[in-house]
Formats: C-alpha cells, structure tokens, sequence
C-alpha cells in the first residue's frame, strides 16, 4: 500500500513540477481571439490619468468609446495590425465609473462588426462635478417613478443639463424616447 502511495505521489509531483516550469503565458481573452490579445482587458485608472496598454491586432482596426463624460477621455493608437502600446487617456472631469474602450476590425472579409476586443477602465478618485442645488426641485417632480427620477437623470448628465436644463417634462420625455435605449441611468448617482 505504501509503495502505491509512494508511485501515486511521484506521479502527482512530476506533474506539478512539469506543469509550473513549462506552463504557457495566458493573454487576455476577446470576443475574437484570433484576431486581438490585450495585455490587460480590465484596469483601474485615476481620473486625469495615461496609460499604456499592449495589444495585439492581426487586422487592422477601430475603436469605439463606450459612455463616458469628459471630451479628454480618448485613445491614442495607430490604426494598424501589429503590435504597439495604445496610450489611453482619462480626462479629469470624467465621471463615469466605468469606461468601456471597443476595438473592432476595419478590414475585409471580418469587418461586420461581430469581431471585437475591449478594454473596461474603472475610474478611480472621481471629482465630483458640482451640482446645482436649485436641481433639488427635481427630486419632487410628479413624473418621477421606480425607473425615472428627474433629478437624478439631471445630475448624471451634462448633455441633458444643457439641453433641457430642469424640465422635469423635457427630461421624462427625453427618458422614454433615447435615454433607456442608450442605457442612461435614471434612479441613482451614476
């Protein structure tokens, strides 16, 4: 019994020591993983930050920036298949928590938008944008609902700040015609 033990442990340990000296490097996944590796898919970044990510593209490609709030927030990047650092930039004033950076391929046969690759930042160390206190009004206003709250819908958006300014009407219509399809978010501080 003890020399199968014995056999059965060496066995084990022959494995593991094979296994952690010659394992594989794992890359970050995609949606299409012969077409892009990632050096990271997920990081956290300061508001107001760069970084360089290495990446990996057998086509040539785009990229597309999911939600975000600040015009600083952007992608540096060459367009190319190949391989490079993109430098990704978060603005200072950026207020979405979570900023989804998409690439997909620009090149025939596979550009029908089903190959990608992304990148989600989480923003850290967000400055509060300062609110309007007389938006308050909002949080009393009669459309206001389980899915809809005018105030918060005014106080995530500086677009709709703008646009509508405190309409409660105006930014309930807005709501219910683009701002659920977009997935904006209506019933909490984003």
């Amino acid at each position: 019994m003890k020399s199968i033990f014995r056999n059965v442990f060496c066995v084990f340990a022959a494995v593991m020591f094979l296994a952690l000296n010659f394992s594989t490097p794992v890359h970050a996944q995609s949606e299409f993983p012969y077409g892009f590796d990632l050096g990271d898919t997920v990081i956290s970044m300061d508001a107001g930050t760069t970084r360089d990510v290495w990446m990996w593209s057998r086509y040539d490609y785009t990229y597309h920036i999911g939600d975000h709030t600040s015009k600083q927030t952007y992608l540096e990047c060459t367009f190319k298949g190949g391989t490079e650092y993109v430098k990704i930039h978060i603005g200072p004033d950026e207020q979405v928590k979570n900023v989804f950076f998409y690439f997909y391929v620009d090149q025939d046969p596979y550009k029908s938008g089903d190959n990608w690759a992304s990148i989600e930042v989480y923003v850290q160390n967000i400055k509060s944008a300062l609110v309007d206190t007389s938006a308050e009004v909002l949080k009393s206003y009669a459309g206001n609902s389980a899915d809809f709250n005018a105030y918060y819908y005014y106080v995530n958006y500086p677009d709709l700040q703008a646009a509508y300014g405190k309409d409660g009407d105006k930014l309930l219509e807005h709501y219910n015609a683009f701002g659920r399809k977009e997935g904006r978010v209506a019933t909490r501080i984003n």
